[in-house]
């Protein structure tokens, strides 16, 4: 199993030389294995996907704002019809989903009515969705505390156990339960929007700290954590400095391109 980042911006996409080092693209992450594909969230960076036609393809989605659903319509591999594939979220049902993505994806926002054109593909719920990968991974997921609601998934199979943990507001009373999911994995991806100054000033906003997540690796007991979903304010050259500051043998800051092998 392993993982690639295809979006690491959080918010809105950056395009620009200042942003290249690390990438501009909004979330987008691929599962990459033998048996099936899994894409987590359809930022930007959802462009670049390529679909694979020889196994199942699943897309999860952690909640609904705009940049992990904003390049959704722009890849092109979505438009094979001869290519099943699953969409699925574990906050809301498979009725709610496909009524939210029709929502967004018609006009006054989009020029055509995406999910009506889209005949292939096949939501499910999020424990339908589970058991199309049951025999190579086990897919659970975990509530995270972010405006409007996210959640986060926690894959685990023979090789090892990756945790998706984006957009969520880590504190004294959510760190309980997350730790225990988080518990000993081999791969942590981590909400590291702020800086500890920044997030002084905003409290409810639904995102972490940097310095969190290093904590969170501490009382995880993890082997590995990538700090993700990058402020869009902060180029290379910021980014650079904060890994210099922060990184470590088992710490690091998301590139998009970037494949961890689990």
């Amino acid at each position: 199993m392993e993982v690639k980042f295809l979006g690491v911006r959080g918010s809105t996409a950056t395009p620009g030389n200042e942003f290249s080092k690390f990438g501009g693209n909004t979330s987008c992450t691929e599962i990459i294995h033998k048996d099936f594909q899994v894409i987590l969230d359809a930022g930007t960076g959802f462009t670049d996907i390529s679909i694979r036609k020889d196994v199942p393809v699943l897309v999860l989605f952690s909640h609904f704002h705009f940049d992990h659903i904003q390049g959704l319509p722009f890849c092109r591999d979505l438009y094979s019809p001869d290519t099943p594939i699953y969409f699925s979220s574990a906050l809301v049902s498979k009725e709610e989903l496909k009524g939210i993505l029709g929502g967004c994806f018609s006009p006054h926002y989009f020029p055509i009515e995406l999910v009506e054109n889209l005949t292939h593909i096949q939501y499910l719920e999020f424990n339908e969705a589970s058991k199309i990968i049951k025999s190579f991974c086990d897919v659970k997921s975990i509530d995270l505390r972010h405006p409007g609601g996210a959640t986060g998934y926690i894959f685990e199979n023979n090789t090892g156990k990756f945790c998706y943990l984006l957009d969520h507001e880590y504190d004294d009373e959510s760190a309980p339960t997350i730790i225990n999911a988080a518990k000993d994995a081999d791969f942590i991806l981590w909400d590291g929007m702020f800086t500890d100054e920044e997030l002084k000033m905003r409290k409810g906003w639904g995102h972490s700290s940097i310095s969190q997540g290093a904590d969170f690796l501490v009382s995880t007991n993890a082997k590995k954590l990538a700090v993700c979903h990058h402020s869009p304010y902060r180029n290379d050259k910021e980014m650079m400095i904060l890994e210099r500051d922060y990184a470590k043998k088992n710490l690091f800051l998301a590139r998009e391109g970037q494949i961890i092998k689990i």
